[in-house]
């Protein structure tokens, strides 16, 4: 008879391990099910910010504005210009013409004397850099005033210059500018993008 208590006594115990270790295996699985399920997302690979374009920028007394930008092709035709019976033939270029305009207007409290502010070169997202040139002279509007007196609380005055740029640039924008009068007058430039 003592052997059947030490049998069925040795029974009790292996039971319990097997449901000790059943337990543990699932507690295990629901683990691992659990962190499978709560596991976050990849983080997101960091994306390039795209910078805001920038339509307007003050420059000391100075407030820029861009009134436009168009793409005039490949060629300024005599019959566009302002002074058509003194022009002989188109300028053809390569590449292409862009008309910009933007518009000046001094929100200070004195006057800002002629040729103090200007509308430089356009530059690409490249870095390339292109020029107005004299020769363009014929196609901008009779309106445009470039470096101008601009008086304190007048209507803004309206620049226009043309640039031949290449064809593959893109990203456009132009220099404006402010030389300094005084320590008081602070100069300095700054960029508009053009949309092209």
């Amino acid at each position: 008879m003592k052997k059947r208590k030490i049998n069925s006594l040795g029974q009790v115990p292996t039971s319990l391990l097997i449901g000790v270790i059943v337990i543990i295996l699932l507690v295990i699985i629901v683990f691992v099910v659990l962190k499978v399920v709560r596991k976050p997302p990849p983080p997101a690979p960091p994306t390039e910010k795209e910078e805001e374009p920038i339509y307007e920028v003050a420059i000391g007394d100075v407030k820029f504005k861009l009134i436009g930008a168009k793409d005039r092709g490949n060629a300024l035709r005599v019959s566009e210009s302002r002074q058509p019976e003194y022009l002989r033939e188109d300028l053809i270029t390569t590449d292409r013409f862009i008309e910009v305009t933007i518009s000046a207007e001094n929100v200070g409290k004195d006057n800002i004397p002629h040729n103090v502010w200007e509308i430089e070169e356009l530059s690409d997202k490249e870095g390339r850099k292109f020029y107005s040139s004299p020769q363009f002279d014929s196609w901008i509007p009779q309106e445009s005033k470039c470096g101008d007196l601009l008086k304190p609380g007048f209507t803004p005055t309206l620049c226009t210059e043309i640039y031949e740029v290449a064809n593959v640039a893109s990203g456009l924008k132009v220099k404006v500018s402010v030389k300094q009068l005084s320590p008081q007058q602070r100069g300095g430039t700054g960029f508009l993008d053009i949309g092209l």
